[in-house]
């Protein structure tokens, strides 16, 4: 007896590009539904630092009705420059302690989440800064990075400095010295005459 031919099922060459198109376009859709969310999740998570006022009101001289001259927009530029110096390396002094913290499970993925975000940010910062600088003077970036890195440093220096004389004037205070308008200094117990030291 001969064997039963078994029945061939046509299949048009069209259907495998069907499957494939259906496939790629659910991809793309769960691509673009996944971002939409990251997006979301970005945008309404708490940020690392404060506002970057310095950055805010560069835009708001840039965007401004009447705008100001060259070398007002500049140091604008510059301050936003240096508040990005000073994040950049606020991260890089924390990146150590976050990552064996994390590791340790002593913070939380929303903590580290924001960390890394922050991160990317004054990345995406520091190369817009250079864009910035580009347009205002061809070959600038060389000498403008240098300079952020001197800003900050007195504004370093400067908030130090403050800082020891605040806790001068609070050490006096406890002490019960006090200072003349000459600058000499009137301990307790001592008559004026005897006043001898200076402040420095």
């Amino acid at each position: 007896m001969d064997e039963e031919e078994m029945p061939i099922t046509k299949i048009s060459v069209y259907t495998p590009l069907i499957y494939v198109t259906i496939m790629i376009g659910a991809l793309v859709v769960f691509s673009i539904k996944y971002r939409q969310k990251k997006l979301k999740e970005l945008t309404s998570r708490k940020p690392f630092f404060d506002r970057n006022i310095a950055k805010e009101m560069y835009f708001e001289l840039v965007n401004a009705d009447e705008k100001p001259n060259e070398q007002v927009l500049k140091a604008a530029l510059i301050r936003r420059g240096a508040e990005c110096i000073k994040r950049t390396l606020k991260l890089k002094e924390f990146t150590p302690f976050m990552n064996v913290l994390y590791h340790k499970g002593s913070i939380s993925d929303d903590l580290w989440e924001r960390f890394q975000t922050a991160q990317k940010v004054e990345e995406i910062e520091i190369q817009e800064l250079v864009q910035e600088t580009e347009k205002y003077k061809k070959g600038w970036v060389s000498k403008f990075l240098p300079l952020l890195q001197e800003v900050c440093l007195n504004e370093a220096l400067a908030k130090k400095y403050n800082g020891l004389k605040d806790k001068k004037v609070d050490l006096l205070h406890e002490w019960g010295i006090k200072v003349n308008d000459d600058g000499t200094y009137v301990f307790p117990n001592q008559t004026p005459h005897k006043q001898t030291a200076t402040v420095k």
